[in-house]
Parts: C-alpha cells; sequence; structure tokens
C-alpha cells in the first residue's frame, strides 16, 4: 500500500494533530484504493484567538459513492475518518458522486495545547 507520512514544524508541530493526519491517511489510501488517484492540499492559519487552524482536501476523480448505502460493518469512512475527527473536537466533510468524492478535513489546535506540548504562546 501507499505510505503516507506527516510533517509538521513550528507552530503546526504537536499530538492535536494525530487525528487529522491519521483521518487525511484513511482518505488518501481509499482514494487510491477506489480512484487511483487523489489531490491532496494542506493549509493551516489561525483563528481569531491566535491557534492553529488545520485543513486537509482530499480529492479524487473515482465512481463516487453514497455514505448511506456503505454496510454499517465497514468503518473506514464511518470511524476512521467521520469518527476520528469528531472525538477530536475537528470536523469532517465528505461530498461524493459520479466523477469523483472530496473529503474536507478540519481541526483547530485545543486551547492549552502548546503550554502542553512547551510551547509559549506568541
Amino acid at each position: 500500500g501507499s505510505r503516507v507520512e506527516v510533517v509538521a514544524v513550528g507552530r503546526a508541530a504537536g499530538a492535536w494533530l494525530e487525528p487529522l493526519a491519521a483521518a487525511a491517511r484513511e482518505a488518501m489510501q481509499n482514494a487510491a484504493r477506489h480512484a487511483g488517484d487523489a489531490q491532496v492540499f494542506a493549509e493551516a492559519g489561525e483563528d481569531d484567538h491566535g491557534r492553529t487552524v488545520a485543513e486537509v482536501f482530499v480529492r479524487d476523480r473515482g465512481p463516487g459513492f453514497d455514505l448511506h448505502t456503505v454496510p454499517a460493518d465497514r468503518l473506514g469512512v464511518r470511524e476512521s475518518i467521520l469518527g476520528r475527527m469528531e472525538r477530536a473536537g475537528g470536523a469532517a466533510r465528505i461530498r461524493s458522486g459520479p466523477g469523483g468524492t472530496e473529503v474536507h478535513l478540519t481541526l483547530t489546535e485545543p486551547e492549552g495545547a502548546r503550554a502542553r506540548a512547551g510551547q509559549e504562546h506568541p
């Protein structure tokens, strides 16, 4: 399978990003499995409180799917993407149809994450 490695530096580094990286990895593996390719875009910015907001977009041009018809025992999308992001306090939006799927992941740095990591606030 494909290997996905996430490297975060500076203010974007931190254990709080692990759920985002894992959900993005699942989305990329799904794209590779079902569509053969994927485009990945990642960006980080700040919210009004100076916390880092990280976003990842994974897009493919595969056949698409209907999430409501995926069997309940298939946990990849439900747990590895949607559930993981929800448990981390983030969001995952999935748009899919003929012509492709787009997964949009968003996670905001939790309050106090820098202090726990030994970093100072700017």
